[in-house]
């Protein structure tokens, strides 16, 4: 085992993300740091010794990756000099008379004369361009714990075993890198061979929470041929990343029959709308995934349909409305719709859906969701970028990555949106055991206690009445409620209950009382 160990200078990062140049790229792409690797072996000697060490470092499989948290600095729109004037080009004055042009410097009297003589060169003079300069800073305090110097610290962290030799070369190259991302972005690397234990793993499930651009076959070739034809280096190859959840098994024992990676959407353009919108939008969605997918007839875990027509009896993916609620001024507007996928689906199984999702370099496709009258809604698989709550996995699952909340708030769930009754309960004893069997039937524990309401306790979420009805396949209404689910131990989520869980109906969240949402 070996690793890539970064050390930030500054204590920040500057590196825009390649998918969108409006945020800052966190943790650093393992095909940005090759890159920088790269880049410091053809602006040196070029030895063919490095050249070799790089071939075999780029044949590696995907690295695991020990990096902090950061936080996301404002970015500000900066307007800087460009560099590409005509003087600095070349005008098709000759150097001698560019050299009288320029003794004139005496009787200029004029701003515009003055830049006629070339004093354009210099940065005051010149004409300015917006610019963004996306930075992250991480958490040295969690860094702080390993290291002495309060200095963010990243490792790119192989099981593979490196020569001497190799390891040499690596340092040598290590040893050349100034910085990684941005030219103001400074960093000392080096070769470590006792990394710590990584917190990022490369995964090939479609719902992980990171997506980074890795290294693979090739990649050294054509990044030379781009050096030598003067050209920016082209994006390369996109790999899933998922964070190491040690603590999932202590916190909670059970969890439903869905993945608690769910695959979150945001809305990019579209009307707005409300939670009185949900069967509408999620079967949209649905009908959506369905006709993009590229097998066709869809598979059993993607329509809901056994080969020959009938509602399979197996888990499928689950539609989830994300609305906005729980805050003291939530209006329970959608923000946008999350995909449930179930636990026991593979990784290469997944790959049909992950075709619809990304494009052939891994990027995340615009998808274009047509509701009839109510309109078009575009979205997007978000990547994290997006702070509001209702985008957080954490929001919707009950696992969280940080001190907000307890683990006793995973026990306490109420609905967002109404469970759906498969049949109409005689009597409140009925219902409540209904939703109890509602519970068993997605993988998790009978509730200690189920307490039936027409209303939600997370602000801006609809009183049950005014949650349009599901209709029965055979004609007539299917009776819904709202509820609030008590369990004996932590659940992880998502939990979605009763008939209209495949819809968006029966959407529970976890209670906390720590962040005022009961």
């Amino acid at each position: 085992m070996f690793a890539l160990g970064i050390r930030y200078l500054n204590g920040w990062a500057m590196a825009t993300h390649p998918a969108d140049r409006n945020r800052a790229e966190w943790p650093p792409h393992p095909d940005r740091v090759f890159m920088a690797l790269v880049a410091a072996h053809f602006e040196t000697d070029h030895d063919k010794e490095e050249y070799h060490a790089l071939e075999w470092l780029q044949a590696l499989p995907a690295p695991a990756i020990k990096a902090d948290d950061a936080m996301h600095r404002a970015i500000v729109t900066s307007y800087v000099p460009v560099n590409d004037t005509e003087i600095s080009r070349g005008k098709k004055d000759s150097p001698d008379a560019l050299a009288k042009r320029l003794n004139r410097i005496d009787s200029v009297t004029t701003l515009k004369s003055a830049k006629d003589t070339g004093l354009e060169l210099l940065p005051e003079h010149r004409s300015r361009q917006a610019r963004l300069f996306p930075v992250v800073i991480p958490d040295i305090e969690a860094d702080r714990q390993l290291h002495d110097i309060p200095m963010p610290h990243v490792y790119l962290i192989w099981d593979d075993e490196v020569t001497a030799k190799r390891q040499q070369l690596l340092m040598a190259l290590c040893a050349k890198v100034t910085s990684i991302g941005h030219s103001a972005s400074l960093v000392q690397m080096w070769v470590e061979s006792s990394p710590p234990k990584p917190n990022l793993k490369p995964t090939d499930g479609i719902n992980a929470k990171h997506r980074l651009r890795i290294t693979g076959e090739g990649r050294l070739d054509q990044l030379k041929t781009r050096f030598d034809a003067g050209l920016r280096p082209t994006s390369s190859l996109w790999k899933g990343y998922d964070e190491v959840k040690e603590s999932e098994i202590s916190i909670a024992r059970h969890r439903s029959c869905f993945d608690s990676a769910l695959l979150i959407l945001r809305r990019e353009a579209g009307p707005r709308l409300g939670l009185e919108s949900t069967l509408q939008l999620t079967e949209a969605m649905r009908n959506t995934i369905m006709k993009q997918c590229v097998v066709q007839p869809p598979p059993e875990w993607i329509s809901g349909h056994a080969a020959d027509g009938s509602p399979s009896q197996k888990p499928h993916l689950a539609f989830i409305p994300l609305p906005h609620v729980g805050h003291p001024h939530a209006q329970g507007h959608l923000l946008g719709v999350a995909i449930a996928v179930p636990r026991d689906i593979s990784a290469d199984e997944q790959k049909k859906l992950g075709n619809i999702l990304f494009d052939e370099k891994g990027l995340p496709r615009e998808l274009e969701v047509r509701m009839g009258k109510i309109g078009v809604w575009k979205m997007k698989l978000d990547e994290g970028e997006d702070s509001r709550d209702a985008l957080q996995q954490e929001t919707w699952t009950g696992v969280s990555t940080d001190d907000r909340r307890e683990p006793n708030d995973s026990c306490r769930w109420a609905t967002v949106t109404p469970i759906v009754f498969d049949r109409h309960p005689k009597k409140s004893d009925d219902a409540e055991e209904t939703v109890k069997a509602s519970c068993k039937r997605i993988g998790l524990p009978e509730p200690r206690e189920v307490i039936l309401t027409s209303v939600s306790l997370f602000i801006g979420a609809l009183h049950a009445r005014r949650c349009p009805l599901m209709q029965r396949k055979t004609g007539g209404n299917l009776h819904h409620t709202h509820a609030i689910v008590l369990f004996d131990e932590p659940i992880i989520g998502p939990v979605l209950l009763g008939a209209g869980r495949y819809r968006g109906y029966g959407l529970c969240r976890p209670l906390s009382k720590k962040r005022g949402e009961a």
